[in-house]
C-alpha cells in the first residue's frame, strides 16, 4: 500500500494529475482503489480489501488489483508533466531533452540516420545550454552512431573527439561525485568515525576542486560546492562559507558555472546565514532587506529565510524591525504548511520579542513554553532556549516561588546535559541565572559577583554549526536585559 501512495503522492504533482482518475473507469475497482488513496485518508491493505471485497488483503483479487493499479501508475510517470515555472525549468529541460533522445534512438533503430542525428542534435544543444553531461554523451552516441552511415567523415570525426574530450570530463565529474556521495553517506556514522572523517575532509575537498577544473561540469562543481558547505558546517568555519557563497555568485555572473542549474536561492540564504554566525549584522541585514525580495510569499524557503533575517535583526538590537518581521510570518496564512518544529522556532522567537519589549505582566499567561520540545532532543539549543525564557517570564512576573523551584531545574539540566566543550557558554549563562536567586534579587550583588562569569561568556565564543546551541538572543544581550529587570522591578 505504501508503494502505492507514495506514487500517487508524485503523480499529483504532476500538471497531468487528473490522468490518475481519468485512465480508470468510475465503474471499476481500480478507480475505487485510486480514489480511496487519493483522498488523502490514512488506510492500510486490510481495511481497503474489505471496503473493496469485503475479504482480506490475502485474497487474491485485491492483489491483482494492486498490481493493475501499480503499473498503471508507474506507466504514468512517463507522462509526467512538471508545472511551468523557474523553479521547474532545469527539470523541464532534462525531461525534454531526454524524450528527444528517445525519439532520436528510436529513428535510429529504423534505420532513419539522418533524422535521428538531426533530433539528437537539439538534444545536444539542450544539454550545452543547461549542461547536462550525461544527455549530451548519448546525444553524441547517437550522432556518431548515425554519421557511420552517411559518409560524412570529416563531421564523424569533428565529433568524435569532442565526444572522447567529453568522456574524459564525465570521468573527472563522477569521481569528484563519488567522493562527495561516499562522504555524506558517512557522516551518519558514529560521532568517533565522524571526527576521523572530518580530519580528512580538507583534502577530499582539494581533490574535488581539482577534478572540477580538470570536468569544466556543472556537476563536477555542484560536489565541490556541497562538499566545501559541509565541511564548513562541521567545523564550524562560516568565514570560508561566507567566501564560497560569494565566489559562486561571482562564477555565475562570469558564466563559469551553470546559472539555470546552480540554485542561487540557497546560496543567498547560505551567504546571509553565515553574517548571522559571523556577528556581520549590518551588512547581514543589507542583504536579507535585499535578498527577501526573490523568495516566494507562500514557499516554505520563505519562513526559512525569515528566520536568519529575523535573528540578524534581534542580534543588532533592531527590534523594530524584528516586530515587522514577526508580524509578517505570523499574517501569512502559509504559516500553516511549515513544519510543526518550524512553527514551534517561530514561537519561541514571538515570546522573546514579548519577553524583550517587557510585555509580561502579573497577569500574563505561559501557555506554551512551560514543556520543551520534542524535535530538540538532539540540540541542547532550544532547550537551553525555553528553559531561560521562562526563568526572565518569571522575574519579570516577580514570581520568587517559581523562580526558587527554577534554580533546582536549572542546576540538574546543567548537570545532566551541559557536559561538552561546545555547552559552556550555555553553562555560563545558567548559572548567571542561579546567581540572581542566590543573591535573592539584588542587582548590584548580581553585577558584582557575576562579573568573572560575564567576563567569561564574552571570552567563549560561540560552536561551531554541526554543536551550534541557538542563542535566539544574545546571552549577553540577556544579561543586560536581566539587570535592567532587576532594576526595574526589585529595587
Amino acid at each position: 500500500m505504501e508503494e502505492l501512495v507514495q506514487l500517487i503522492e508524485v503523480l499529483r504533482k504532476s500538471e497531468t494529475k487528473d490522468n490518475i482518475i481519468k485512465k480508470a473507469r468510475k465503474d471499476s475497482k481500480e478507480y475505487k482503489l485510486i480514489s480511496l488513496i487519493y483522498s488523502g485518508v490514512p488506510i492500510n491493505d486490510e481495511w481497503a480489501a474489505k471496503q473493496l471485497y469485503s475479504a482480506s488483503a490475502s485474497d487474491f483479487r485485491y492483489k491483482m488489483l494492486k498490481h493493475r493499479v501499480k503499473t498503471k501508475l508507474y506507466d504514468l510517470l512517463l507522462l509526467y508533466e512538471y508545472e511551468d515555472n523557474e523553479t521547474n525549468l532545469v527539470y523541464i529541460k532534462e525531461q525534454q531533452c531526454q524524450q528527444i533522445l528517445l525519439k532520436s534512438n528510436v529513428l535510429f533503430r529504423n534505420h532513419k540516420f539522418l533524422l535521428a542525428a538531426g533530433l539528437a542534435n537539439k538534444a545536444l544543444t539542450i544539454s550545452d545550454e543547461y549542461s547536462f553531461t550525461n544527455q549530451k554523451i548519448l546525444a553524441y552516441e547517437i550522432i556518431l552512431a548515425s554519421l557511420a552511415f552517411t559518409g560524412k567523415q570529416n563531421t564523424y570525426e569533428t565529433h568524435l573527439k569532442s565526444y572522447n574530450d567529453l568522456l574524459l570530463r564525465k570521468l573527472a565529474e563522477r569521481e569528484a561525485q563519488n567522493i562527495y556521495q561516499s562522504v555524506r553517506v558517512s557522516i551518519f556514522k558514529s560521532v568517533k568515525k565522524r571526527k576521523h572523517i572530518v580530519a580528512s575532509l580538507n583534502s577530499k575537498v582539494e581533490d574535488v576542486r581539482q577534478l572540477w577544473n580538470r570536468a569544466g561540469t556543472y556537476e563536477a562543481f555542484n560536489s565541490f560546492y556541497k562538499l566545501s558547505m559541509l565541511y564548513y558546517e562541521l567545523v564550524g568555519d562560516f568565514d570560508r562559507t561566507l567566501q564560497l557563497t560569494i565566489d559562486s555568485e561571482k562564477l555565475i555572473e562570469d558564466g563559469l558555472v551553470n546559472q539555470y542549474r546552480f540554485d542561487s536561492l540557497y546560496n543567498k540564504f547560505i551567504l546571509v546565514y553565515a553574517h548571522l554566525r559571523l556577528k556581520k549584522y549590518n551588512s547581514g541585514l543589507e542583504y536579507a532587506k535585499d535578498y527577501i525580495k526573490l523568495f516566494d510569499e507562500k514557499s516554505i524557503n520563505w519562513f526559512s529565510f525569515q528566520e536568519n533575517f529575523f535573528l540578524l535583526a534581534v542580534h543588532s538590537k533592531n527590534y523594530d524591525l524584528a516586530e515587522v518581521l514577526l508580524h509578517q510570518v505570523f499574517n501569512n496564512s502559509f504559516i500553516e504548511k511549515i513544519s510543526v518544529s518550524a512553527k514551534e522556532r517561530w514561537r519561541i522567537y514571538k515570546a522573546y520579542q514579548v519577553m524583550l519589549n517587557h510585555e509580561v505582566t502579573t497577569n500574563s499567561i505561559n501557555p506554551f513554553l512551560l514543556s520543551l520540545p520534542e524535535y530538540s532532543k538532539d540540540k541542547q539549543g532550544f532547550n537551553v532556549a525555553i528553559l531561560i525564557l521562562q526563568f526572565i517570564y518569571y522575574l519579570q512576573k516577580q514570581d520568587s516561588e517559581a523562580l526558587l523551584y527554577r534554580i533546582e531545574s536549572l542546576k540538574k539540566y546543567i548537570l545532566t546535559h551541559l557536559k561538552d566543550a561546545f555547552s559552556l557558554r550555555s553553562k555560563i549563562f545558567l548559572k548567571l541565572l542561579i546567581l540572581i536567586v542566590t543573591e535573592d534579587y539584588d542587582v548590584t550583588a548580581c553585577r558584582r559577583k557575576g562579573h568573572k562569569l560575564y567576563q567569561k561568556l564574552l571570552e567563549t565564543p560561540t560552536p561551531g554549526d554541526a554543536f551550534a546551541e541557538i542563542e535566539i538572543v544574545p546571552y549577553e544581550h540577556l544579561w543586560e536585559h536581566i539587570l535592567s529587570t532587576l532594576e526595574n522591578k526589585y529595587q
